[in-house]
This record gives C-alpha cells, sequence and structure tokens, in this order.
C-alpha cells in the first residue's frame, strides 16, 4: 500500500490547487483522479481566471498540473470507490484494484454535468456542445443555438446567449408547460416540448441536432451552430455516504475552513455545499483545505500551526 501525508481526491481546480498548497509545504502528496482538469476541459476559452489572459481551459489545467508536479505531487490515474479509516488515518481503494493510505484526506472530485446521452455528444464537446453557458457564450455572437434544459437554469442561459445576438430555441422532454414556457414566449423563444437530443451531426463542429419525438418516435432536424446543455449537474458521491455529512443534494458539507465532519478529512470545489460552482471558488477553496490540512498534520505530529506566513517549506 502506498502511504501518503496528504490524499486528495479528484484533478479539477480545486484538487490541482490543493496538490498545489500541500506539496509546497514539504508533504508526500498524492492526486488520485481519473482525469486532469476536471470542467475546465469542457470550456475551450476562460476569460475570467483571474491574472491569466484568455487560454483553453485543457491549457490552464496542464499548467496547474506542472507546478503541482513541480514542488513534487504524485498524479495516480485511476477512480476511487471506496474509503476506511485506517491506524493514523485513512485507506483509499480504487476501481484499479489499488490501496493507498494517507494521514489526511482532501476529497476535491467536484461534480459532472448531466449529458445529453445523445449520439456524437463526446465529439462535440468544445466543438459545438457546451455545459457552461457563462463560461462560453462570448465564443458565439449571431449563431443559431440550442439550449437543451428546464427551469432557471436554462433561462439564465437563454438569456446570457441573447446578449451576444443568437437565435435560440429550448428544447426538453417534458411536455409541462407552466411559468417556464410563458417566460419563453416573452423572451420570443421558440420551445420544443416532449423531445429528446438523439444524435448530433457536423463536421468539425455541429452543424445538426436531430430530435426525437418522445410519443411518436417521429425525427426532426434542427440547423444550429451550437448545443447548451442545461440540465443539471450530478455528483457521484455515493462512496463518501455515511463517511462524511452531506446534504440532500449529495454535497459534502464543510465549514469555512474545507473542514467536514470526519476530523483529518476535508473537501473542496463543486462537490461541496458552497453555492458558487467557478473554477477560480474551486482553487480558493482547494488551497484552504490543503492549508487546513497542513494544520491538520502539524498539530498531530506536536508542530505549531501557522496562521499567516507561508511561506515555502521543503523536507
Amino acid at each position: 500500500m502506498n502511504l501518503y501525508d496528504v490524499l486528495i481526491v479528484g484533478g479539477g481546480p480545486a484538487g490541482l490547487s490543493a496538490a498545489i498548497y500541500s506539496s509546497r509545504q514539504g508533504f508526500r502528496t498524492g492526486v488520485i483522479t481519473i482525469d486532469v482538469g476536471g470542467q475546465l476541459t469542457l470550456t475551450p476559452t476562460i476569460e475570467n481566471y483571474p491574472g491569466i489572459s484568455a487560454t483553453p481551459g485543457f491549457k490552464l489545467a496542464r499548467t496547474m498540473m506542472e507546478q503541482a508536479s513541480s514542488f513534487g505531487a504524485e498524479f495516480i490515474y485511476d477512480e476511487v470507490v471506496g474509503v476506511e479509516e485506517a491506524d493514523n488515518g485513512f485507506r483509499l481503494k480504487t476501481r484499479g484494484g489499488e490501496t493507498h493510505g494517507c494521514r489526511a484526506l482532501i476529497l476535491a472530485f467536484g461534480k459532472r454535468p448531466r449529458k445529453l446521452k445523445a449520439l456524437n455528444e463526446e465529439r462535440f464537446v468544445g466543438r459545438g456542445v457546451s455545459y457552461c453557458a457563462v463560461c462560453d457564450a462570448p465564443l458565439y455572437r449571431n449563431k443559431r443555438l440550442l439550449v437543451v434544459g428546464w427551469g432557471e437554469p436554462a433561462l439564465e442561459a437563454v438569456g446570457i446567449l441573447k446578449r451576444y445576438g443568437n437565435e435560440v430555441l429550448v428544447a426538453h422532454e417534458s411536455r409541462r408547460s407552466g411559468d417556464f414556457a410563458e417566460k419563453l414566449r416573452e423572451l420570443r423563444v421558440e420551445f420544443i416540448q416532449g423531445v429528446r437530443v438523439k444524435e448530433l451531426r457536423g463536421g468539425e463542429s455541429v452543424e445538426e441536432a436531430v430530435l426525437e419525438d418522445l410519443e411518436t418516435g417521429e425525427e426532426k432536424v434542427l440547423k444550429v451552430d451550437g448545443v447548451f446543455v442545461e440540465l443539471g449537474y450530478v455528483t457521484e458521491a455515493d462512496w463518501v455516504r455515511g463517511f462524511v455529512e452531506v446534504n440532500e443534494r449529495g454535497e459534502i458539507i464543510v465549514d469555512e475552513l474545507g473542514r467536514t465532519s470526519r476530523d483529518g478529512v476535508f473537501a473542496a470545489g463543486d462537490v461541496t455545499n458552497f453555492p458558487y460552482k467557478q473554477a477560480v471558488i474551486a482553487a480558493a477553496q482547494g488551497a484552504i483545505a490543503a492549508l487546513s490540512a497542513s494544520n491538520y498534520l502539524r498539530r498531530i505530529m506536536g508542530r505549531s500551526e501557522i496562521r499567516s506566513d507561508w511561506r515555502k517549506l521543503m523536507g
């Protein structure tokens, strides 16, 4: 079993930031993740990360990974499926059959957007398929766009996209009307109900969306320049239920220092109950969780905690 001072589960901005701060303090730090970047990699261009000019999400993630690696963080490409307390810490089991131990644990595996489950969806991610209107709307101007979703998230996406002169259509599986449909009518947005997106077509980017009527099975082909998916996010946190306290949405409950209900376990980013889900906020929470974990380790090692001067400490 590999033993670490700190293990971080998740390789998005929260996990990468935590890895930078933890390893920089001289603690042996491991990051277990199935990818690097998380939701950052779904964004072709990030424009609102302070201090960084417009840059592809994957490039920002790669830079953060290289920065963490330069301080000694180790990356383990696997998926955690179980966790339990062990002597002087915690033991994690992965889908690959490995076991890793640590004295402090940071949960930063985030959320993932709910997918359309349409043919070719994965192929067009970042090339016409977006899961974040706030992030990607500036990339589309005077285009014909399809929003797939319901409720406030879909309405927010419509409003953002229309600011850039786009023609917007909305589609959803439900045949309900109510306030949502009325608000779309007020916005002069066509609402296509009772359908699912069956397939996406195009060359280098999305050109068509094939909609299937859920009652009749009839298909309708829409000419579109992009598809924005606003079906919410899913938190795959079943493996920590009963280990740390979660809320009704499956989010890990943390305090202002990133501490969970279990001593020695911290959490950061979209997997937590903090309401604002942005890359810069996730990165900040990752730093907070790592600093809290560092002080936790100092405390159990009989050293004094640090409150202000977090200079680089190696060895």
